[in-house]
């Protein structure tokens, strides 16, 4: 399989994981919560980097319709 080839199958996995990244803010009503769909393997490499970058991250099963792809997910793989 070329490079364009792989490429165009992994973004055809399907997501059926929600990543939740929780970052702080000067008061609680600052805080700002975002949510990710992701395969398996994404949000394991994402959270731990996350992890490592001292960001607090949740990951669940609960992958909704409405969720956006995990940015820069090639990064994740």
């Amino acid at each position: 399989m070329d490079g364009m080839a792989h490429k165009l199958a992994d973004d055809t996995e399907t997501p059926t994981r929600r990543i939740t990244v929780y970052f702080d803010g000067p008061t609680p009503e600052d805080a700002l919560i975002l949510e990710y769909a992701a395969t398996g393997t994404e949000a394991g490499e994402f959270t731990s980097a996350a992890a490592h970058a001292g960001l607090t991250v949740t990951v669940d099963g609960d992958v909704r319709p409405d969720l956006r792809r995990l940015p820069c997910r090639s990064l994740w793989r």
